[in-house]
């Protein structure tokens, strides 16, 4: 049968008294701890998923801007590329117009040269001509001595021809 013994009572309050006071000084504890890492694991999660979320939202923004952006730099190319067209334009005008004004003034010049050469042909020529009467009135002539100031009077004619259209 049963017996109840003075050893046994006293093992049964030493259980009793070491599960209190194991109760006391270490599970309560120990589980003070654990539901603190419990709610600082809770909070990191919590923490975690804003941050997530955040990050998340400030992705969207991102790539939002960086659209933005790209279509800005396009613009931006359109309108560099449309600028040069029409400075690229301008200036050919511009060449064009610059080379006819060479062009018209090089004519102007040119003409203006074969009038001077022209004058300075005919003034030679007239004193030629002028020579050639003195000397036709200084003394009289006969035909060897007209064909010889004729053919004088050709070769500097063709002399001061040559020399005026250089």
């Amino acid at each position: 049968m049963l017996r109840l013994d003075f050893n046994l009572v006293w093992n049964i309050v030493n259980v009793i008294v070491l599960y209190l006071l194991l109760k006391h000084f270490l599970i309560k504890p120990v589980m003070d701890i654990m539901n603190k890492r419990q709610t600082m694991v809770d909070q990191s999660i919590t923490n975690a998923r804003a941050s997530e979320s955040q990050a998340s939202e400030l992705k969207s923004q991102y790539e939002e801007k960086l659209a933005a952006s790209a279509e800005e730099g396009k613009k931006l190319v359109e309108e560099a590329k449309a600028e040069a067209k029409t400075v690229q334009e301008r200036m050919i005008k511009e060449a064009g117009e610059q080379a006819d004004r060479i062009i018209e003034n090089a004519h102007k010049t040119a003409n203006a040269d074969q009038e001077k050469a022209m004058r300075e042909a005919e003034a030679q020529i007239a004193g030629l001509v002028l020579a050639a009467a003195a000397k036709v009135v200084q003394g009289e002539m006969n035909d060897r001595k007209n064909q010889a100031l004729y053919d004088q009077y050709i070769a500097e004619a063709g002399d001061s021809h040559d020399a005026g259209s250089k």
